[in-house]
């Protein structure tokens, strides 16, 4: 099924625009990142946001002080990255879209109090999610956290999802605003299945954020973990 992961390529090769930091960034930040675990930036964190998109998130926390780094299968959103923040530019790398329990990003460089997987990590099937987050927990300092989002079966993408045997969905959509064809992820059921997923790491806390902003669309919603290696 590694097929999967050239369908998935190919779609976030289009580009996609991320201009704005979204609330589940800034209200995780200050609740707590910053007032629970004391990664406020005043201390030039390490951070890797994994998946980082054109850098909207990477951005943020750049602000606040952070040493920011961002790894994207999707060269367009890395050009994005390095176009938002030239100073930074060697702080952002296009990846392969095929995860190795080996990677190692920017020479090896790891150390990261902080990593992020904002709407990214549900891409894989299960068995390779796996082994990024495991990848991920190797770069990471001990005690560092990782703040990860998951999509839950609530979202209205379930509805138009198909499984195959691999363990994630095939889905299938088509509307006004969103066609997509060879576009697989997997879904989260539950709490439980969550803290499964992420068992590698201790966690610190499970929640969840949700929207509808069109009708002929649904519920978009996400499990949040926060863990800690």
């Amino acid at each position: 099924m590694e097929n999967y992961l050239k369908g998935n390529d190919a779609y976030w090769q289009q580009g996609y625009e991320g201009e704005n930091v979204e609330s589940f960034v800034f209200r995780v930040y200050g609740r707590i990142l910053k007032y629970e675990l004391g990664l406020s930036g005043q201390n030039g964190e390490r951070m890797l946001d994994f998946g980082c998109g054109d850098g909207a998130a990477l951005a943020f926390f750049n602000r606040k002080g952070f040493d920011v780094y961002g790894v994207d299968i999707s060269r367009s959103a890395i050009e994005g990255c390095r176009k938002r923040m030239p100073h930074l530019a060697d702080h952002f790398e296009v990846i392969d879209p095929k995860p190795s329990l080996n990677d190692r990003f920017f020479h090896g460089g790891g150390g990261y109090d902080l990593v992020t997987a904002i709407q990214s990590l549900y891409y894989y099937s299960p068995e390779d999610l796996e082994v990024r987050l495991l990848s991920l927990k190797e770069q990471m300092k001990p005690g560092g956290v990782i703040y990860a989002t998951m999509m839950g079966t609530k979202c209205w993408y379930y509805e138009h999802a198909t499984p195959v045997e691999d363990g994630s969905f095939l889905v299938e959509l088509n509307t006004s605003r969103l066609k997509t064809r060879d576009y697989y992820m997997t879904f989260t059921a539950s709490e439980e299945d969550l803290i499964r997923k992420f068992s590698m790491f201790k966690k610190l806390h499970v929640g969840y954020y949700d929207a509808c902003y069109r009708e002929d669309e649904g519920s978009e919603f996400h499990w949040i973990f926060i863990g800690q290696a």
